[in-house]
C-alpha cells in the first residue's frame, strides 16, 4: 500500500513538471525605419487612371489605402475613374510593428466612358459637376413619402404629407449633395446644419417587370434622409426629380433639384 502511495505522488510531480510554462523570450525584432521601406506607385502613362502598386519591403506585408479603396497585395493594379490628386498610404506590417508612408499621384481626367455605363452617375451629379437634392415639399399630390410597388413613381399605398411625416418640430430642410470631383461624393446636410460626408457607388441595375432602373449604394454612414437604408433604386430620375426607393423594397420618398419648383 505504501509503494502505491509513493508511486502516485511521483506521477503527480511528473505531471506538474510537464505542465510548467515555457517562456518564449525571442524578440519580435525591431520596427522598420522609413528608409527601409521599398515600394512604388506608378502609372503606365502620365495622368493615367490605372495605378500600379508594388511592395518590395523585405520581411513585411503591405497595406495600401487610397481613401476610397484598399489592397493588401504585394503587387496590384487598380483603376480610379476620377480626375484629381490622390494620396496613397502605404503601411508595412513587420515583426516589430507597423510603419506608414505615403505618396501622391495625379489623374488627369475623369473617364467619361466609365460614367456613361449608367445614367445615374451623371444624372445625380449634374454631369459630375455637382447637384443638390431636397425634399419635394411642393410635389403636386402633397404626398412626399410612403410606400407602394417597387416600380411606382410616387407613394401609392400608405402615404404621408409633410405634416403627416411627423416632422413639424423638425423642418424637412435636409439636403443631399452629390458630385464626381475626385470621388463619387455624397454629402447629407441635416436640418441642424451638420454635414455627414461619404461616397456612393452605382451598383447592378435593378430590373422590375422588364424595366431597368439605376441603383446606388451609399458608403461611409451617409444616406438619404428617408428611407435610411443606404441602398436605393430610382424609378424616376430626371434633371429635376427623384423618386427614391429603398432598394428592392416598397418605401419611397420624393426629392427634387434644389431651386426647381412644380
Amino acid at each position: 500500500m505504501r509503494m502505491k502511495k509513493i508511486f502516485y505522488i511521483l506521477m503527480c510531480l511528473t505531471l506538474l513538471s510537464a505542465c510548467e510554462t515555457i517562456e518564449d523570450r525571442e524578440s519580435l525584432g525591431p520596427i522598420l525605419s522609413a528608409d527601409q521601406l521599398d515600394f512604388s506607385v506608378s502609372q503606365p502613362t502620365a495622368g493615367s487612371n490605372t495605378i500600379i502598386l508594388e511592395s518590395k519591403t523585405k520581411g513585411a506585408l503591405p497595406y495600401w489605402d487610397w481613401g476610397t479603396g484598399f489592397s493588401n497585395k504585394m503587387q496590384d493594379e487598380i483603376y480610379i475613374p476620377f480626375a484629381g490628386t490622390f494620396k496613397m498610404k502605404y503601411t508595412a506590417f513587420c515583426a516589430g510593428g507597423t510603419i506608414t508612408d505615403s505618396v501622391t499621384f495625379t489623374i488627369a481626367e475623369n473617364d467619361d466612358a466609365f460614367f456613361d455605363s449608367d445614367p445615374a452617375w451623371k444624372a445625380l451629379t449634374n454631369g459630375g459637376a455637382g447637384q443638390t437634392w431636397v425634399w419635394a415639399l411642393d410635389f403636386p399630390s402633397g404626398k412626399i413619402a410612403g410606400n407602394g410597388p417597387e416600380d411606382c413613381l410616387a407613394p401609392t399605398w400608405w402615404t404621408m404629407t409633410e405634416s403627416e411625416y411627423g416632422q413639424s418640430a423638425k423642418p424637412l430642410t435636409d439636403e443631399v449633395y452629390m458630385d464626381l470631383q475626385g470621388a463619387a461624393n455624397f454629402h447629407w446636410k441635416k436640418p441642424d446644419g451638420s454635414i455627414v460626408k461619404g461616397f456612393f457607388n452605382v451598383i447592378t441595375p435593378y430590373t422590375i417587370n422588364g424595366n431597368t432602373y439605376s441603383a446606388i449604394e451609399t458608403i461611409g454612414g451617409v444616406t438619404f434622409p428617408w428611407p435610411t437604408s443606404g441602398k436605393y433604386h430610382f424609378t424616376k430620375m430626371t434633371d429635376d426629380e427623384l423618386a427614391v426607393h429603398n432598394y428592392k423594397q416598397y418605401e419611397i420618398s420624393m426629392f427634387k433639384r434644389k431651386g426647381f419648383n412644380y
